[in-house]
């Protein structure tokens, strides 16, 4: 410690010794140095902080809404799903998916198709069309009495589109 105030008076004396203008060049500099790392060490990691922030806060928001349009849709069409006449009893159920699929334009988005016992089919979807998922599934419980099991649906990196993978069983 004491060689720090040492260090410290010799500096002092240092710039004190120095011509006016000389001193006013050296703290100017050391103001300019002041500020640099006060930008550098203080106020641009908390302005990237912040900037990243409100870029979490907005993907946040816009997946919130993506949710609550979605979840519009499921009751509009929850609604709407009164029974109708059950078609292509007799076929296989992973025949009926997949027209049913075809049908809703999903077959660019299918991944997997496989049957799961006599009345079970399991199928995977990626970067599919939400809405045309949601119209796709309700066809195929009002139309063929084809209902979902399980079902893990995932937000897909482009808007609107979604990973999804289905159980379904035909009773």
């Amino acid at each position: 410690m004491e060689q720090l105030t040492e260090q410290l008076g010799q500096l002092k004396d240092w710039f004190k010794s120095l011509p006016q203008k000389e001193q006013w060049m050296v703290s100017g500099t050391a103001l300019l140095i002041f500020i640099t790392l006060f930008y550098l060490i203080v106020w641009e990691p908390v302005h990237v902080s912040l900037q990243t922030e409100k870029q979490k806060q907005q993907a946040q928001q816009e997946i919130l809404i993506w949710m609550q349009q979605a979840a519009a849709e499921v009751r509009t069409l929850r609604a709407s799903g009164n029974r109708s006449t059950v078609r292509d009893k007799n076929k296989p159920i992973t025949l009926v998916i997949e027209q049913a699929l075809k049908n809703a334009g999903l077959k660019p988005s299918v991944k997997k198709i496989e049957s799961s016992g006599n009345n079970g089919a399991r199928v995977t979807l990626n970067e599919a069309s939400f809405n045309q998922v949601l119209v796709w599934l309700n066809t195929l419980s009002t139309h063929n009495d084809i209902q979902v099991v399980s079902a893990n649906i995932e937000r897909a990196d482009k808007s609107g589109r979604a990973n999804v993978r289905l159980s379904f069983e035909r009773p």
